[in-house]
């Protein structure tokens, strides 16, 4: 029987399979339940494409089961304030810890600004907000507040400024955010925001080869395929760890082994693919990481691939760049901390992305027109 593809290349999903994501899933809803934890603050950083809205998703949902924790789920947005209040009361009502009538007169007087052109909310978000969270930590429940592709905004300063008074009074909140690297870093380093450079960083790392290779043999095997460990050690090689790419890659080669009369999976089967593949990550992924990159990181990268090397040392690129070893380490650090290169022994980097290299080669063709 051949069942749906259970490989999911879309963005913001939670995938069928989550591999060794799936430990760290469960490492991060233990610590949240463990009131005096650092991850009581937390922020999931990494690269478009390495399952961050997927392990927020997954934490979401896993402490949402639970009796004693209630998760709101808020979008970077102008409504953000008046939306946590608003799922807040909701939840107050949904619980039967009050009742609408008794809530609308607990809160009389505490009126949020909505009208146009008003991001700044009225000072009595923080007054709402602290007496909606004293109600469920009277009642011994504890609030998630979880936001996905965080930047700078005027709504995240005031919320992360009162979060930070509701923790000094010892209310049941936790916060867990998700963000591009660029973003994170601009967050933490935001002069109001400086109490985030105390968060915990969640880093999402390459996924390790061998739980990529034994999770394909399993998902292929399990559907009566047969995979030889070639096929399983080639299809592992591209995809260099990067999730989003375990998925896509996955979703490929099922679609093509799905039409094919043999119950075979072989270097042949992927080989087919992977035209489709590499440009579904240079669509995908790669073109809005390279054009929010800076023209220096560019440069930086496209000396890389102008040695036609797959390990560069930095005084190459230096030379190629024509500029100093210490200008050159600072986008060295600055393109490793994105996640886009990573050190290969000793003054060595390369590219930490699948075929990320080939995506710059054609952007440097195409500049030549």
């Amino acid at each position: 029987t051949i069942m749906g593809n259970p490989f999911n290349p879309s963005f913001g999903t939670v995938p069928s399979i989550f591999l060794d994501r799936n430990s760290l899933s469960k490492r991060v809803v233990t610590e949240l339940n463990n009131e005096n934890s650092p991850f009581q603050t937390s922020l999931i950083y990494g690269q478009r494409g390495a399952g961050k809205t997927t392990l927020m998703t997954d934490v979401a949902n896993e402490l949402g089961k639970e009796p004693h924790w209630q998760v709101v789920n808020l979008v970077l947005d102008d409504d953000l304030l008046e939306s946590l209040l608003a799922q807040l009361r909701e939840k107050l009502v949904d619980l039967k810890l009050f009742k609408d009538l008794d809530l609308k007169i607990a809160f009389k007087g505490i009126q949020v600004d909505t009208k146009m052109g008003r991001p700044a909310v009225s000072a009595n978000f923080q007054t709402a907000f602290h007496q909606l969270l004293e109600k469920f930590t009277q009642k011994k429940i504890r609030i998630l507040i979880t936001i996905d592709e965080v930047k700078a905004t005027p709504q995240l300063r005031k919320l992360i400024s009162c979060y930070q008074i509701m923790l000094r009074d010892n209310l049941g909140v936790s916060l867990l955010m998700a963000g591009l690297p660029d973003n994170v870093s601009e967050i933490q380093n935001d002069d109001v925001l400086t109490f985030l450079l105390r968060a915990n960083r969640i880093t999402l790392n390459p996924l390790d080869a061998e739980s990529i290779k034994t999770s394909y043999a399993r998902i292929f095997r399990d559907a009566g395929y047969e995979i030889a460990m070639p096929t399983l050690l080639y299809m592992t090689k591209q995809t260099l760890g990067f999730a989003y790419a375990f998925q896509l890659l996955g979703y490929l080669v099922w679609q093509a082994a799905k039409s094919r009369t043999t119950k075979q999976v072989t270097l042949e089967t992927v080989k087919e693919i992977q035209d489709q593949y590499v440009s579904a990550l240079f669509r995908n992924v790669y073109h809005k990481v390279y054009h929010e990159m800076s023209m220096r990181e560019r440069e930086f990268v496209q000396a890389m691939v102008k040695t036609g090397q797959s390990q560069v040392k930095a005084q190459q690129i230096g030379q190629l760049m024509g500029k100093q070893p210490g200008y050159v380490s600072v986008y060295r650090r600055k393109l490793i901390d994105d996640q886009i290169i990573t050190p290969a022994g000793y003054g060595y980097v390369r590219f930490m992305l699948p075929y990320f290299d080939q995506y710059v080669e054609e952007q440097l063709l195409m500049d030549q027109f």
